[in-house]
C-alpha cells in the first residue's frame, strides 16, 4: 500500500447476500513480494526473499537535542531517507 498507483486498485471486495442472515464476502488484494532470483550451480535457481523497504518518515528538523531541564541528555541527526 506504499505505492500510490497500487492503492487505487490494490484492494476490492464483493458482497453476495445469501439471505437475510448470511453473506459471502470476497476480498481481493493485489499483493507483491520482493524476491531476487539468480542462476546458481548446474542451472539451479537461487531464490532469496527480501525484507520489505522501511520508509523513513519526514522530519521537521535534521538535528535534534533532548534536554532534561538544563541537562543535555542526547543529540542526533535524523538519517537521510533512502529512495
Amino acid at each position: 500500500m506504499a505505492n500510490e498507483e497500487t492503492r487505487k486498485h490494490g484492494m476490492a471486495f464483493e458482497v453476495d447476500f445469501n439471505n437475510h442472515e448470511t453473506v459471502d464476502i470476497s476480498i481481493k488484494l493485489d499483493l507483491t513480494e520482493r524476491v531476487t532470483v539468480k542462476a546458481g550451480e548446474a542451472g539451479r535457481l537461487d531464490i532469496k526473499h527480501l525484507a520489505e523497504i522501511q520508509h523513513m518518515p519526514a522530519y521537521a528538523d535534521e538535528f535534534w537535542k533532548l534536554y532534561d531541564g538544563e541537562t543535555l541528555l542526547a543529540e542526533w541527526r535524523t538519517p537521510e531517507a533512502t529512495p
